[in-house]
């Protein structure tokens, strides 16, 4: 065995941390100035800018959307009802959408005896087996437990509680019964005693750095930490815990013996994680016309490609309007009555 001293690999790794943590917060900066200020300001500027044409552009489009809808109506109504042509559809949608009560009421009510045999057919009861078969049914699927690896017993009790609390009619009681409060060791083993105490522990210590009526400087990135403790401490995931306080320690500058090697590097993968994924983001972000918005003096050049791009918008939608539109009057233009046949003209022959 080779003693190796660790001291220098974590001063190391802290070191790296540090930069990995002020990469990562001058990232959020800026998502933060794009997020707070210049998305707001450009959507205000946008407001003002460009009212009149944004007003237009919803208008028309509100109206394509309309169009299209009937033109989906009057299709359903063409192939599932049975009519001979477009127009006939579209004369039976209109007269649909004109008088929409005439056929709520034209549906017959069902007979008393029809209610009656129905309210029976609801009352009446299962079988043993078909409740097994339910039962079991909801073991596997809601609760994730394999009922052949159950004791007799405890079948017999959770069977007779579903029976009871599920497929009873008293309805009172709607909270069903904790059945995961006292699983049996054959199918759900507790962790060791040990592991449940450092849980436990690592939990302790993290609520004294983190708990918000503990810290002054409360902000995003501490609540985020917080719920990850939170989630970490009811799973009870030590891994997690132990990395979660680890990075409290970077990020305090605290660490020491206690903190191990292996922690501090995981804490660095998952700054280098964020970090990239950040990243990621803010390049898209930076695609988007509000990327430094607020701080953009001359507009011009902006406010003319925007328009630009508006109008071409605007001009497309219209145009679809317009198609949509010789559509529908196609069924409610008035028919074209059949033009006599020609006479033929007699030869005649000098």
């Amino acid at each position: 065995m080779v003693w190796v001293d660790q001291a220098p690999l974590r001063r190391l790794t802290a070191s790296e941390c540090s930069r990995a943590m002020e990469r990562l917060e001058k990232a959020r900066g800026e998502w933060r100035r794009f997020e707070r200020e210049d998305q707001p300001a450009f959507q205000r500027w946008k407001a003002s800018t460009f009212g009149v044409l944004l007003s237009r552009i919803r208008e028309v489009e509100d109206l394509v959307r309309a169009k299209e809808k009937l033109i989906v109506e009057v299709e359903q109504e063409m192939y599932f009802s049975g009519s001979r042509s477009y127009r006939t559809a579209y004369s039976r949608v209109q007269k649909r959408r004109d008088h929409p009560d005439e056929e709520t009421h034209s549906e017959t009510p069902p007979r008393e005896e029809e209610r009656a045999r129905f309210a029976d057919e609801e009352e009446e009861e299962l079988d043993e087996f078909t409740q097994e078969l339910l039962f079991e049914e909801f073991l596997r699927t809601f609760l994730g437990m394999n009922p052949d690896r159950m004791s007799d017993r405890q079948y017999e009790k959770m069977f007779a509680d579903f029976k009871a609390k599920i497929l009873g009619r008293d309805q009172s009681d709607a909270a069903p019964p904790n059945w995961r409060a006292e699983p049996e060791s054959d199918f759900a083993p507790e962790p060791p005693k040990s592991q449940q105490d450092r849980v436990k522990e690592l939990y302790r210590l993290l609520v004294r750095r983190l708990h918000p009526d503990m810290r002054a400087d409360s902000n995003a990135e501490v609540s985020s930490l917080w719920h990850e403790v939170q989630e970490a401490y009811a799973a009870g995931h030590v891994e997690r815990l132990e990395m979660l306080l680890a990075f409290t320690d970077i990020q305090s500058n605290t660490t020491g013996d206690h903190t191990s090697l292996f922690q501090m590097r995981s804490v660095l993968a998952e700054l280098r994680s964020a970090f990239k994924a950040l990243q990621r983001t803010l390049q898209t972000a930076k695609k988007d016309p509000a990327w430094n918005f607020a701080r953009l003096d001359d507009r011009s050049k902006i406010e003319s490609r925007l328009r630009g791009e508006m109008k071409t918008t605007l001009a497309w939608h219209e145009d679809q309007l317009r198609q949509l539109e010789a559509l529908v009057e196609q069924w409610t233009a008035p028919k074209k009555g059949r033009r006599p046949p020609k006479a033929k003209q007699e030869e005649f022959s000098y």
